[in-house]
């Protein structure tokens, strides 16, 4: 079904492309709001995920076996650059979205595509029964995420519920979950640097509230076999540059947005982001690492309004719901793994002369 897959572009280091098989396998999950249909059976993998127990199978990283069985959960810009490259490495590469009409599009590009929610818990466990390494790269839509109520409605499910569903699922991958700098709250900002050991925010808004209750499910249930990002805010790919996203905070939000004036602004690329997952996925490197580029940003206020300026409209309205660290963060110990953010920052031309 669908057409032929294409051979994926290699990436330089990462790489040639391998051919694969004429079609990607297509297994859709029923939601209330769609009756999808089903190529690839899936009975054995349910009934094997309801029993809870499995047969020991070796290790493929220690026996040196080609393909590892990668799950990816969540293929949007992150998890889908990271499965691109992950399947160029030569591994055999599995992609969810809940968008039954990106399947055309994702199982020309990847080995097998499932539609399904992360709170499905029966569908998940099903896929990560068959899996080696599981990424879960789902996270909150930004045009959801812009008031508490709309945090709050989305948030939970996918990021604690998914979570849930896959830590609960059978077997002991290798998990690697994407999480936020948005936990660290202003809760060190006493601190001359912020490191993985610093102090969390108590704030009960939603986005560092969940994101941190989320790294909770897998630190408590599968530490020992889990590797967490907290990462900058995400660009590059599709997403609008942020000259558009500021523009668009004052066309659509009143030029009122959630962070605060003095919240260092960290970014992190796609492509940064895609290639850490990569790293830790082939290297089973495992605990809780910063995601971002070592440079030292401007603050959100700095950039923004400065852009908003050049637009000519007035500086935004910070509400600071969500808080962030106004001063440094470390990411040494991710160095010291071996993954070092290189494209995550570039000084706005409106700032570099500065």
């Amino acid at each position: 079904m669908g057409p032929q897959r294409r051979t994926c572009a290699g990436r330089g280091a990462c790489g040639p492309a391998r051919a694969g098989p004429p079609a990607a396998h297509v297994r859709l999950h029923p939601r209330p709001d769609e009756r999808a249909f089903q190529e690839v059976p899936r009975g054995r993998a349910r009934r094997r995920a309801r029993l809870g127990t499995r047969r020991p199978r070796s290790d493929p990283y220690e026996q040196g076996e080609h393909p590892v069985k990668i799950l990816v959960i969540g293929a949007g810009l992150v998890g889908a650059s990271a499965a691109t490259t992950l399947r160029e490495r030569g591994h055999h590469v599995t992609v969810t979205t809940t968008t039954p009409g990106r399947v055309e599009d994702l199982q020309s590009r990847f080995d097998d595509v499932v539609v399904l929610r992360g709170a499905d818990r029966e569908a998940v466990h099903a896929c990560v029964a068959e899996a080696d390494a599981v990424v879960v790269s789902a996270g909150p839509v930004a045009a959801h995420s812009m008031t508490p109520e709309d945090r709050a409605k989305t948030y939970h499910e996918v990021l604690v519920a998914t979570a849930e569903s896959v830590t609960s699922a059978p077997g002991t991958p290798h998990l690697v979950a994407l999480s936020a700098l948005s936990v660290y709250g202003d809760a060190s900002n006493h601190l001359d640097t912020v490191d993985e050991d610093s102090p969390v925010t108590d704030s009960d808004d939603p986005s560092p509230n969940r994101f941190l209750a989320m790294e909770d499910v897998y630190r408590t249930t599968a530490g020992e076999r889990s590797t967490i990002f907290r990462c900058g805010d995400i660009f590059g790919a599709d997403d609008p540059p942020i000259d558009a996203k500021v523009a668009m905070a004052h066309q659509y939000l009143g030029g009122s947005v959630p962070f605060g004036a003095d919240a260092l602004l960290y970014r992190l690329h796609v492509e940064d982001a895609a290639d850490a997952i990569v790293h830790a996925v082939e290297t089973r490197i495992t605990g809780t690492y910063n995601l971002t580029h070592p440079e030292h940003p401007p603050t959100n206020a700095e950039l923004f309004d400065a852009i908003s300026a050049a637009q000519d409209l007035p500086p935004l309205v910070y509400r600071a719901e969500i808080a962030a660290p106004a001063v440094p963060i470390s990411v040494d110990r991710l160095r010291d793994a071996g993954f070092v953010a290189t494209r995550s920052y570039v000084a706005h031309p409106l700032l570099a002369a500065h």
